[in-house]
């Protein structure tokens, strides 16, 4: 009786063990993944463009992409779009609206419009769309809270283009890809598996679809993916740089994620602390990992260990 009472309580233990690491798994994944690119990024492997540049084929095609809920841009960023379009006339313009974008997911990604849909905060979809936008048709985003002080061109040298940003990583408030690029078709399929509650909204936006998603996909990506990649240097980004002669201007404050600036300062002061932390998490959950295999001989497998 006591030895079949102990093995109701193993056999519980075990299945117990199995649902929590299930549920722990891609949590652990999602922290390896962020503390391979805060260590990446000490020394990064980058090209930059350069206005200097003499690249007789552009491949980035003339077009100019820009997203707001409807039509009706807030008069605080008129000028800031008037900018850009004025300083490119040759190019094809549009403003894309939530429901356009949507309609672009629903019809030219089906696979991705549940995970698009059940996103918590609105500014996922909004970040989201823009990769999806550049990776269908091409050409040039920016966001309607920066403006241009000349044509961008430099733009269309490589086949996709973001700018370099402080204090980690690349930014998405202005990129230029040619059609299917390589280095977008890797990172739209991996939105769906950062699609998790991480405890802060900011953390949750930056890292499951703003620009630390878009950095981790740089960081992790093979070489072959990383050639396909270049980035704006900071002094003509002009938003933490202001000693060159920057393309763009900048309406601090008037957009979600720069509001959203002084909390990453505030990693990025105690990234160090941060880095231990997620080891000791990761070892962790090696260990939980190792003592599963021991008990049972298998391991459960997420469907994000099939992704190449």
């Amino acid at each position: 009786m006591a030895d079949a009472c102990f093995n109701r309580r193993w056999a519980y233990a075990v299945v117990i063990s199995l649902l929590v690491f299930a549920m722990l798994h891609s949590y652990i994944r999602i922290i390896s993944t962020i503390v391979y690119t805060y260590l990446y990024w000490l020394h990064p492997s980058l090209e930059y463009v350069s206005e200097s540049h003499g690249v007789e084929e552009l491949p980035v095609p003339k077009l100019l992409h820009q997203t707001w809920v409807d039509k009706n841009v807030p008069e605080r960023w008129k000028k800031a779009q008037e900018s850009c379009i004025k300083a490119h006339p040759d190019y094809t313009y549009k403003l894309w609206t939530d429901e356009e974008g949507l309609e672009l997911i629903r019809n030219e990604y089906p696979w991705f419009l549940d995970t698009y849909e059940k996103y918590p905060y609105n500014i996922q979809r909004v970040d989201a769309v823009r990769y999806f936008i550049l990776h269908k048709y091409g050409g040039i985003y920016i966001d309607l809270d920066m403006g241009c002080n000349r044509e961008l061109k430099f733009l269309r040298q490589a086949n996709f283009t973001a700018p370099l940003t402080y204090p980690v990583g690349i930014s998405n408030d202005v990129m230029a890809a040619v059609p299917g690029n390589r280095y977008l078709e890797r990172a739209i399929h991996r939105l769906q598996y950062w699609n998790h509650w991480l405890f802060i909204k900011y953390i949750q936006v930056m890292f499951s679809t703003g620009p630390m998603f878009l950095t981790s996909q740089y960081a992790t990506a093979r070489h072959g993916v990383k050639k396909a990649v270049s980035v704006i240097p900071a002094t003509l980004y002009g938003k933490y740089d202001f000693s060159g002669d920057p393309a763009f201007y900048h309406l601090h404050g008037s957009s979600w994620h720069a509001n959203d600036a002084a909390f990453i300062f505030i990693l990025d002061a105690y990234k160090y602390h941060l880095i231990v932390f997620a080891c000791a998490f990761a070892i962790l959950g090696l260990v939980l990992r190792y003592k599963m295999k021991k008990q049972t001989g298998t391991l459960p497998v997420s469907a994000l260990d099939k992704m190449p």
